[in-house]
C-alpha cells in the first residue's frame, strides 16, 4: 500500500522529471519527422507516409496530455489538503492509451521488417502475439484508470490494486523489444557477404548499431521502470 502523498518527491518529482524528459524526446521526434518529409519521403509509399504522420500525431497528443497532467497536479490542486488531493485524472488515464498504440504500431512495423528480411512467419508471429498481449494489457490498464477517476480521492486504490497490470505490460514489452532487436541484428548480418554486398561492412555495422539503439535502449528503459516499480512496492512493505 502506498503510504506517502501525491506531493512527495517519489511521485510528483518523478512525474515532472519524466514529462520533462519526454518533452525533450518529443522535440527529437518532431525534428526527425521534419527531416523525413523534407528530404527522405519522396520515394516512399503513401502508406508509409501516413504511418509516420500517425506516429507524429499520437506523439503530439501524448505530449499535450502529459503537460496537462503536470499542470493538474501542480497548479489545479495547489492548496488542496493532502488527504483530499486526487491521485488520478483523465489526462493521466489517457496517457497509456497513446503510449500503448504508439508502441504497438512501432513494434508491428519492426515485426513486418523481420518478415521481409527473414522470409518466414515464425518470428514475426511470435512478435505479433507478444505485441497483442502488450496492447491488451495497456488498454486494460487505461480502462481501469478511467474507471478510477470518478472515485478519487481513493488513496491510490488503482495503483495498489492494478500495479500488476502495469508491470506485466512492461515485462512483455521488454521481451518483445529484445526479441525484435536480436532478430533484426541477426538477419541484417545475414545480408552481408563478399559477393552480394561488396565493401558493405560499414553499412551493415551501421544498420546493426541502429537496430540496437532503437530496440535495446527501449528495453533497458522499460526494465528500469519495472525495477523501480518493484522496489517502490517493497519499500512500502
Amino acid at each position: 500500500m502506498i503510504t506517502f502523498g501525491i506531493d512527495s518527491p517519489f511521485l510528483l518529482g518523478a512525474l515532472e522529471f519524466g514529462v520533462f524528459a519526454s518533452s525533450i524526446l518529443f522535440g527529437v521526434v518532431a525534428l526527425q519527422g521534419y527531416q523525413y518529409f523534407a528530404h527522405s519521403s519522396n520515394e516512399d509509399t503513401r502508406w508509409l507516409k501516413l504511418f509516420v504522420c500517425s506516429l507524429l500525431a499520437l506523439e503530439t497528443a501524448h505530449t499535450i496530455a502529459a503537460g496537462h497532467v503536470v499542470y493538474y497536479f501542480t497548479v489545479t490542486q495547489a492548496g488542496t489538503p493532502e488527504l483530499e488531493k486526487k491521485a488520478n485524472s483523465y489526462s493521466l488515464s489517457v496517457l497509456p492509451v497513446f503510449e500503448t498504440i504508439i508502441t504497438a504500431l512501432v513494434q508491428g512495423f519492426f515485426a513486418y521488417r523481420i518478415r521481409i528480411l527473414s522470409g518466414r512467419w515464425i518470428l514475426p508471429g511470435i512478435c505479433g502475439f507478444l505485441g497483442v498481449l502488450r496492447l491488451v494489457a495497456g488498454l486494460a490498464m487505461a480502462a481501469e484508470s478511467f474507471r478510477d477517476v470518478p472515485l478519487e480521492p481513493d488513496y491510490f486504490h488503482y495503483q495498489d490494486t492494478y500495479s500488476w497490470i502495469i508491470t506485466s505490460a512492461l515485462d512483455v514489452g521488454v521481451m518483445l523489444d529484445i526479441l525484435i532487436t536480436l532478430s533484426l541484428c541477426f538477419y541484417i548480418r545475414q545480408l552481408y557477404s563478399a559477393y552480394n554486398l561488396p565493401r558493405g561492412e560499414r553499412l551493415i555495422a551501421r544498420l546493426i548499431a541502429w537496430s540496437i539503439q532503437t530496440g535495446l535502449i527501449t528495453s533497458i528503459t522499460s526494465m528500469a521502470v519495472v525495477i523501480t516499480a518493484i522496489l517502490g512496492d517493497e519499500r512500502q512493505l
